[in-house]
């Protein structure tokens, strides 16, 4: 503007194409080394790359972006990548020898899908983890299910002495050992075990029928 020019002269105009702006490209599920590849394509700049657990994503691809992908941005921008480590996993203690609720607790705090199996041994205690699925040193992902085993105690039991016990003191007393109790009455009115079949400190498994006789 303000120049002299002679008449049928050429002005040359510039017109703005707007900000120079860059689209940043789709690098979610590319390879870290793929991503750089293809933002060395364009005038833009790898920034920071991050590693981080993640259970959908495979272990080595891109997770997200920073700038996201599609946005516009200028000349030299650094773009940022999350990039999975895959399913975080955790070593498996042994519980077996721990008291079972005290196992339970701890994997369940630890994020394990726990189920608690009893069944009767001849050598742990009652309440005390036989076993485990899977074995202690497994590598697990969070919410993979754990499997306890915990003993009830003896399969086994010795018929207590009951004799001259009331009926309801005798029966109350083999129930709680895990046994089945028949009752035959000499009398009506009978009130005391004067009868034990099998006999007093026979061993027998629980779930044995013990019959008294009352009289």
């Amino acid at each position: 503007a303000g120049d002299s020019i002679a008449l049928g002269g050429t002005v040359n105009l510039v017109v703005s194409k707007g900000a120079e702006r860059y689209t940043i490209p789709a690098l979610v599920n590319l390879t870290p080394e793929a991503a750089v590849n293809l933002l060395a394509k364009s005038p833009l700049k790898v920034g920071e790359i991050t590693e981080v657990f993640n259970g959908k994503v495979p272990k080595g691809f891109v997770i997200s972006s920073n700038p996201d992908q599609g946005t516009r941005v200028k000349r030299d921008t650094l773009v940022d990548m999350v990039v999975s480590k895959g399913i975080e996993t955790f070593s498996l203690a042994s519980f077996v020898g721990t008291n079972g609720e005290q196992a339970l607790n701890e994997l369940t705090a630890a994020g394990f899908n726990v189920t608690t199996t009893y069944a009767f041994d001849e050598k742990a205690m009652p309440g005390e983890v036989i076993s485990q699925q899977p074995a202690a040193g497994a590598a697990l992902p969070k919410g993979a299910a754990v499997e306890i085993f915990v003993s009830k105690g003896s399969a086994f039991v010795y018929i207590p002495n009951v004799m001259r016990y009331t009926q309801d003191r005798a029966v109350a007393l083999l129930e709680d050992l895990g046994l089945k109790v028949v009752v035959k009455k000499v009398t009506k009115s009978a009130k005391l075990v004067i009868g034990i079949d099998p006999k007093v400190n026979a061993k027998v498994k629980r779930g044995s029928t013990v019959t008294l006789t009352v009289g």
